[in-house]
């Protein structure tokens, strides 16, 4: 579990704890800024949330990613056991541990008394386990990836897990969990003549298929609010009501100009408060009113830090399994902050995704703190030495190590 050898305190990335931290520290300074006149509930747990989430993340970079790695089979049958408990067990058939519905959705497994307890979101879980998964699935298939065999074995691991969270359903989730797979099935070797002969298919499909909700035969693929969000972004003039919630962040953006209403005029009526769910899925808006373009410009610039510190951490890692971890975790923060924002600014249909490290909520917070405490492991391992003493056990099999 914990290593020994190998550790470098020197290798220990302090500018992506800073780059977290800096991310955190707007997220609770905007979060306070919108609940003021309000009860502090929100924001302290927020706080106590980002607190836990540090100390998570240093107990976590102590932990060998390899032996995380190890675990990646229980990990998997265990989250899988998790969306089917979500899914499957509601409040009448256990009333202090079940699966909550909020807005027809069934995301949450909650803790507890029904008026009080603690919900988690085991689809945050998912996005940890996919990548460990698929990082040693990399590894047990090296130089074999790109066989028909190894391919359907990969989407078979893949997809269970993804069903289950559409299911519930969460469009925006699964979609960010197919993008990290596959870009880390690029990284991982997929060839150019499988990935282009994808696109060539991939694109036109995706034509047919925006073609295709647009008409009124087409609402049997996705639930009616999901075909709404798509169609209203294509036509917003048409769709005023359903566009309600973008169109105020937009305005609330403007509002805040180049420095923000907190420094500029502090005692003004906010526009944010127009936005449902500011607080989580509309965060970057209530970033943009409060902190103005340069608060705006300052998170996107540290999300590209992040990326770059991360891509680099995958780029210096001592083996395949950590490089392939990293360079999951590194698109998967990155895409969803992408979703976020481009949902907020109207490039993208309305999700339900929170924006990383920002947005009000604890099943995301500790999630996205616990992985960067992994990355924060990669990068700590010397180059030098040999991942676990040259010798690799991939899925109960013992292989001799390459180097």
């Amino acid at each position: 579990m914990f290593r020994k050898r190998g550790y470098n305190i020197k290798n220990f990335r302090f500018s992506l704890l800073i780059v977290i931290c800096m991310l955190s520290s707007i997220g609770l300074v905007v979060l306070r800024s919108l609940t003021v006149n309000q009860n502090q509930t929100m924001f302290k747990k927020q706080l106590l949330g980002v607190a836990a989430g540090l100390f998570i993340l240093l107990i976590v970079s102590l932990f060998d990613y390899h032996w995380i790695g190890k675990l990646c089979i229980p990990l998997y049958i265990f989250n899988i056991l998790l969306m089917l408990f979500c899914k499957f067990v509601d409040r009448s058939m256990s009333p202090k541990l079940y699966g909550k519905s909020v807005d027809q959705a069934r995301r949450w497994i909650h803790i507890g008394n029904p008026n009080g307890g603690l919900d988690i979101m085991p689809s945050e879980i998912t996005k940890i386990v996919i990548i460990v998964c698929l990082a040693r699935l990399f590894v047990f298939m090296e130089g074999k990836i790109n066989k028909v065999s190894s391919l359907a074995l990969i989407a078979l691991v893949s997809s269970v897990p993804v069903l289950l969270v559409f299911m519930q359903p969460d469009l925006s989730t699964s979609i960010v969990i197919m993008a990290t797979i596959l870009i880390m099935l690029f990284i991982a070797g997929l060839s150019l003549k499988i990935v282009i002969p994808f696109l060539c298919i991939t694109i036109p499909g995706i034509i047919a298929f925006i073609w295709y909700i647009q008409q009124d035969f087409g609402s049997k693929l996705l639930k009616p609010w999901q075909r709404d969000r798509i169609i209203s972004l294509l036509h917003p003039e048409d769709y005023p009501d359903l566009m309600y919630q973008q169109n105020n962040a937009k305005a609330a953006i403007k509002a805040g100009k180049i420095f923000g209403k907190m420094i500029t005029a502090p005692g003004d009526k906010r526009l944010t408060d127009y936005v449902p769910v500011v607080e989580s899925d509309f965060i970057f808006s209530a970033v943009g009113e409060e902190l103005g373009f340069v608060g705006t410009m300052l998170v996107v610039i540290l999300f590209l830090a992040f990326l770059f510190i991360s891509l680099h951490i995958a780029l210096e890692a001592k083996d395949k399994l950590g490089k392939y971890i990293a360079a999951g975790i590194a698109v998967m923060i990155t895409i969803q902050a992408f979703v976020n924002i481009g949902v907020v600014l109207s490039l993208l249909p309305n999700t339900g995704i929170p924006l990383p490290f920002m947005s009000n909520g604890l099943s995301s917070l500790l999630t996205n703190f616990m992985v960067v405490g992994i990355l924060l492991n990669i990068g700590m391992q010397n180059k030098d030495v040999n991942p676990v003493d040259d010798d690799v056990i991939v899925f109960g099999k013992y292989h001799k190590q390459e180097i």
